[in-house]
């Protein structure tokens, strides 16, 4: 009975431990450009949304711990100049790993993107690969940093 005990105690641990870090593989990336088209010569705008499941936090982009690994957004693109990413304040929280407060985010997350488009483009779409590096955690344990990458389409008017 003790043996059988402790079996399923060590096989439900398996369970959970898998659960979590198969979750910490599904955070996902998704976003778009803001109206779907921009003007020769004009600021566009866009959107990248993170969507962390409930049991996890990803660090924000500035974690306050020199130790932590950021949220990092690259981006690149042939038509789109001046690039800029803004990112959202995080929440600073407790975990049972840390001695102090760490900035992270949970749930669902927004992070802006600003661009523009240069006058003489000729092109008639526009496309900006999106690269987003986080690393997912728990209460107790953090996993392998990940990133996942995107790419946003539009159209240029």
């Amino acid at each position: 009975m003790k043996k059988s005990a402790v079996k399923l105690f060590f096989f439900f641990t398996f369970v959970v431990a898998f659960s979590l870090f198969v979750n910490a593989q599904t955070i996902s990336v998704s976003g778009s450009i803001e109206k779907k088209s921009v003007k020769r010569g004009k600021t566009g705008k866009g959107l990248i949304i993170l969507s962390i499941p409930k049991e996890l936090h990803i660090n924000s982009n500035k974690p306050t711990s020199e130790f932590m690994i950021p949220t990092e957004v690259t981006m690149s693109s042939k038509e789109a100049k001046n690039l800029k990413v803004l990112y959202p304040k995080g929440k600073n929280r407790k975990f049972d790993f840390s001695e102090e407060a760490i900035n992270v985010y949970e749930g669902k997350t927004i992070i802006s993107i600003t661009f523009s488009i240069p006058k003489i483009l000729k092109n008639k779409t526009i496309n900006i690969r999106v690269l987003v590096s986080y690393q997912a955690c728990t209460n107790e344990v953090c996993y392998q940093p990940q990133k996942k990458e995107i790419i946003l389409k539009g159209l240029i008017k």
